[in-house]
């Protein structure tokens, strides 16, 4: 379940604006937390996508060594935390010019 489904299903339960301007200010801040937005260019999500493919299609000590990669050639653009939300969440990427 993704923050907008479940935000979606208490809404529905909301009955006042002041309920409703905690739970936008509530579910702001976790998403914040817990499922930023990055952003990144189409070129460090391609390379990103070609280092996590790599990983899933093999089930042993590769897949870290795949991740490890990855942030060895993009770690002047992301923090490790940043790239692994990425990394493990990639709806969360957005792609910018």
């Amino acid at each position: 379940m993704t923050f907008d489904d479940a935000k979606g299903e208490i809404d529905s339960l909301v009955e006042t604006k002041w309920q409703q301007d905690l739970l936008d200010k509530a579910f702001s801040e976790l998403r914040e937390e817990y499922a930023p937005t990055v952003e990144m260019t189409m070129d460090q999500y391609t390379l990103l996508a070609e280092h996590r493919n790599n990983a899933v299609k093999r089930v042993d000590k590769v897949g870290i060594l795949e991740f490890m990669s990855a942030y060895s050639e993009m770690m002047t653009d992301f923090n490790h935390l940043t790239l692994m939300h990425a990394w493990l969440h990639p709806e969360l990427v957005k792609v910018v010019d």
